[in-house]
């Protein structure tokens, strides 16, 4: 099974428009807030072995194969 694709923009609009509409806090307020959250949430998608570096939605779940090519990497590091 794969892991749907991390898509940024998406959750950057969304965490903008909750921040400005629900807490009522500036567009620049809530624009750093969503900066800080897109990058923690990358972050956590990126495999940590230092020879892959790939994001999760590259790696087969059952058989943690990278699906990059010319990719050593077996099992997928949080």
């Amino acid at each position: 099974m794969l892991e749907k694709q991390f898509n940024p923009e998406l959750l950057y609009n969304k965490i903008v428009h909750y921040y400005i509409d629900k807490k009522g806090y500036s567009k620049e307020k809530a624009n750093s807030i969503a900066q800080l959250v897109i990058k923690r949430e990358a972050l956590k998608r990126i495999c940590k072995n230092h020879n892959c570096g790939h994001f999760s939605h590259d790696h087969i779940r059952n058989t943690e194969t990278c699906l990059a090519t010319n990719c050593e990497c077996r099992k997928f590091f949080k």
